[in-house]
């Protein structure tokens, strides 16, 4: 039996979605946060016969302890995993997404044909890496958070086509009408500060469309970078401009990711001044 470790974002389900349609019922598949990974690894690696991690990476002690007694492959291109390229069996690449990163991997390397799900690959890419060239990849992220995680992957893994049938339009153009409202009534709630680098940051409480409200807080409100805090799942996600790097923060609280995209858990009795200080912004 294959052991699969992904993301549990949209990328991560690409990733899932490819494994699962190659591996099949060979392949177990877990869906995680950063902060997860190396906790479930010790825990549950000798139970199966080799290891594919997608879209996330482990930290690189428990990384080395595996390697040792299993084998594994790691598949990522976040800037917080390039030391693993040090390793032989790692594909990293930052210029593209995890499912571009895996469906690349298992046409070359296990030669399988998975040409009929190219343009869903195409998409997350599109999304994952914040191109936008193509509007439906902001609709494929959305869709993913209205199934979840196991029922998208399901969806997907049935039924490769990224053309929306009926019922799926009309869930969408709620949900379009929702997010519009969600973001417009978030915005006004951000609190903006300025870090030890005299750089102004937003700090906001929001439970869904990270990169979204990301995205308009710094346009609409000129911020280097913005917090945004999921106060239910204990969830921080990072978003900045083009130039300022957030994936540090990440990295300096136990999470990882991109420069202009990163996240971390945390655990905490709330206190929001308390909070940036220990993150260490202020």
């Amino acid at each position: 039996m294959i052991l699969h470790i992904t993301h549990n974002d949209l990328d991560g389900a690409g990733c899932a979605i490819l494994m699962k349609k190659v591996f099949g019922d060979n392949l177990e598949y877990f869906s995680m946060n950063y902060d997860e990974i190396d906790d479930f690894i010790l825990k549950n690696f000798m139970n199966y016969e080799k290891i594919y991690i997608t879209d996330l990476s482990p930290s690189l002690d428990v990384y080395k302890e595996v390697l040792k007694r299993k084998e594994i492959i790691l598949i990522d291109h976040h800037k917080t995993s390039e030391s693993f390229k040090i390793f032989d069996n790692v594909y990293h690449e930052n210029d593209k997404c995890g499912t571009m990163l895996t469906f690349e991997y298992l046409e070359k390397t296990i030669n399988a044909d998975l040409s009929k799900y190219y343009d869903f690959v195409k998409l997350v890419n599109d999304y994952d890496l914040w191109i936008l060239e193509d509007k439906r990849s902001l609709e494929l992220n959305k869709l993913f958070y209205l199934y979840g995680f196991e029922n998208f992957v399901n969806r997907f893994i049935k039924n490769y086509t990224i053309d929306f049938d009926e019922k799926e339009q009309f869930v969408l153009e709620i949900e379009n009408e929702r997010q519009k409202k969600y973001l417009e009534s978030t915005a006004d709630t951000v609190k903006i500060f300025k870090d030890r680098d005299n750089r102004q940051f937003g700090v906001v409480f929001a439970e869904q469309y990270n990169s979204e409200l990301g995205h308009n807080l710094i346009s609409e409100k000129n911020l280097d970078y913005v917090i945004i805090i999921n106060i239910q799942k204990k969830k921080i996600s990072l978003r900045s401009k083009i130039d300022v790097d957030v994936s540090k923060i990440a990295v300096a609280n136990g999470g990882g990711g991109h420069k202009n995209a990163a996240g971390f858990s945390t655990d905490f009795n709330f206190c929001l001044e308390e909070f940036l200080k220990k993150v260490g912004v202020l």
